[in-house]
């Protein structure tokens, strides 16, 4: 089936079922990372590897990740969004299922590789879609709903691949995940239209990806909330990789006990994206990204002198689950004050703040327990990583803000 919009489609508005299409694709990420996370420490027996061996499947899968938003990203902004989006989904669905059977951790390895480049192009190019047809502060609430959307699985998620690591082992979260995505799939072929007409096309070859890169790179405001995003990210990461060992060998909770608490800390997530949705339009999201990187260095300040006193794990507990919720409001914000300012180069914009979120967060997936390794307790490496990413998160904004304001102060001045 074929499906094109006029290049005169509202800005502001985007059909409720293509709407459900971009969340579901924005679920790829979290389901493929959250929903096998209470199995890692039954994958790393099963396979042989140590706790950062069985770590490196989240590496592979986000080094795909990083790259397939990057590549795709920018070939969207010359070759168009539809073809790319539903051949990355079919090759989701064909990934996901050789991780279902990988005998050997090396096969596991490129599965997971494969997997991560087919879901970075439906990350992308959710987003790049998104932008497409909403702007400014109505972009901002497309991200919030999209993370709304997208967000009721990671809570759920969790404690479902919680119980089917109890029952069956962590290769039925990939069966079930591979079921996911076929729908996914369905759905982007089906419903997403090509939004980006010939005429809005960026030059083929490789001179104009360097263009446009080197455009976004020059403008710190772009840079500046990139690295907000980036790092805010990273931050949550952090926690994401090392949680399934710390809270279950280290703090003694089990495998659905773990769930759990993960499902707890992202509605937490999921109430304040909510809430943002809410307000943006209102407070405008460069002062509610103030306040969420705020919390979030506030949070990340107190876990790692936590950690360092070895405190109660319900105290440890509380933290995470301040960070994890302050993200509600930082990826959105973040995201639509970068990507916003790129016009027709959304693919790209989208593809690099994309592509450096899961760069870092695989560079950051096995060093908690490398650090935990040679001899630091595994909450304060954790923690102490949390703690280093969170301020660079925090720089940033504060960088991207003062060119915003500053561009503001000039507009109202002429």
């Amino acid at each position: 089936m074929s499906a094109s919009v006029p290049t005169s489609t509202p800005k502001a508005l985007i059909p409720p079922m293509v709407l459900g299409v971009l969340a579901l694709s924005s679920m790829v990420a979290p389901l493929s990372i959250n929903m096998y996370l209470s199995g890692l420490p039954q994958l790393g027996r099963d396979l042989g590897l140590s706790q950062s061996g069985a770590q490196l499947t989240l590496t592979f899968f986000l080094a795909g990740m990083a790259i397939g938003q990057l590549v795709v990203g920018s070939l969207s902004d010359t070759r168009g969004r539809r073809g790319l989006y539903v051949a990355g989904t079919i090759l989701l669905v064909i990934a996901t299922i050789a991780s279902a059977l990988a005998p050997h951790a090396w096969i596991l390895f490129a599965a997971r590789f494969i997997q991560g480049l087919a879901g970075g192009t439906a990350v992308v190019l959710a987003r790049a879609v998104a932008t497409d047809l909403a702007r400014g502060p109505e972009l901002a609430r497309v991200f919030s709903l999209l993370m709304l959307l997208g967000g009721i699985a990671p809570v759920i998620g969790p404690v479902i691949g919680g119980l089917i690591v109890d029952s069956v082992g962590w290769r039925g979260v990939f069966w079930l995940l591979a079921v996911i995505n076929l729908a996914i799939a369905l759905g982007v072929w089906k419903l997403v239209p090509e939004t980006l007409p010939p005429e809005k096309r960026q030059e083929k070859g490789l001179a104009p990806i360097l263009k446009n890169m080197g455009s976004l790179l020059r403008d710190p405001g772009y840079v500046g909330f990139a690295v907000g995003f980036i790092f805010s990210f990273s931050t949550m990461f952090a926690y994401v990789a090392a949680s399934p060992f710390i809270l279950q060998e280290y703090y003694g909770f089990t495998p659905v006990q773990f769930s759990i608490i993960f499902a707890v800390n992202t509605t937490g997530m999921f109430i304040v994206a909510l809430i943002n949705a809410k307000i943006v339009r209102r407070l405008g999201p460069l002062v509610l990204v103030k306040v969420g990187n705020t919390v979030l260095a506030l949070a990340a300040t107190g876990l790692v002198l936590a950690a360092l006193v070895d405190a109660n794990r319900w105290v440890i507990l509380v933290g995470l689950f301040l960070v994890v919720s302050s993200n509600g409001i930082n990826y959105a914000n973040n995201s639509a004050l970068a990507i916003s300012r790129a016009g027709d180069i959304a693919g790209s914009a989208s593809a690099f703040i994309g592509s450096g979120q899961f760069l870092i967060g695989g560079i950051l997936s096995p060093i908690v327990g490398l650090a935990a390794a040679a001899g630091m307790s595994q909450p304060v490496a954790m923690t102490a990583v949390m703690f280093v990413t969170s301020l660079i998160a925090a720089l940033g904004v504060r960088s991207g803000a003062r060119v915003l304001e500053r561009e503001q102060a000039t507009a109202s001045q002429s």
